[in-house]
């Protein structure tokens, strides 16, 4: 994950994950939690629409382990 939004399919396919429940349970709910990922439609959580991206933190936090 990077600048640009993705959906739910796109960045379980990059973990070769299958299960969308459990990727929501075990990945993406703690993540939003976390504040590492954030929401194309913030308010709208179950927008059909729905993608997801890398807060700035995360991005200096991945930016830092890779130097």
């Amino acid at each position: 994950m990077g600048d640009d939004f993705m959906g739910l399919k796109e960045i379980m396919a990059l973990f070769n994950l299958s299960s969308a429940k459990r990727f929501r349970e075990y990945y993406l709910n703690l993540a939003l939690a976390d504040g590492a990922i954030e929401r194309l439609y913030p308010d709208q959580p179950k927008h059909p629409k729905q993608k997801y991206r890398l807060t700035e933190a995360a991005k200096e936090w991945k930016n830092c382990q890779s130097s």
